[in-house]
């Protein structure tokens, strides 16, 4: 596994952490911190940052998703999906990497942590928002 999909696993554990404790980002990070040192720094760093764009971008996203995906309910999406969604959208957005790149490697996690059809609809959600943004 490389690093930067290590670094994104990460990401997503934290971001699914936040919207699953409904702790604050805070209180995520310093459990980050408690158990991290065994972790590479790079992947720590990079991790850290995905995970900062998509808590930044959180409000935002909240307020374009429904347009994105007009035929169903945010409410119904699974956080995992969510999770994923933001974290690729945040990706996108402010990392500098390539768009097919990004939502292949969420469309991994999505295979590895999701349901059977959250490949397919973290892709197109993702690509759906990236046309229009």
């Amino acid at each position: 596994m490389t690093k930067r999909r290590k670094s994104r696993e990460l990401a997503f554990k934290l971001f699914y952490a936040l919207e699953l404790s409904g702790d604050s980002k805070s209180s995520v990070m310093s459990r980050f911190a408690a158990v991290s040192d065994s972790q590479d720094k790079e992947v720590n760093e990079y991790a850290l940052s995905v995970f900062n764009w998509a808590t930044e971008m959180t409000e935002e996203l909240n307020t374009v998703m429904p347009d994105v995906i007009s035929n169903w309910s945010m409410a119904r999406v699974s956080k995992v999906d969510k999770s994923l969604i933001y974290l690729a959208c945040a990706e996108i957005k402010k990392g500098g990497v390539p768009v097919n790149v990004v939502i292949n490697e969420y469309v991994e996690l999505a295979k590895a942590f999701g349901d059977k059809d959250a490949p397919s609809f973290v892709n197109g959600v993702v690509d759906s928002w990236y046309k229009r943004s």
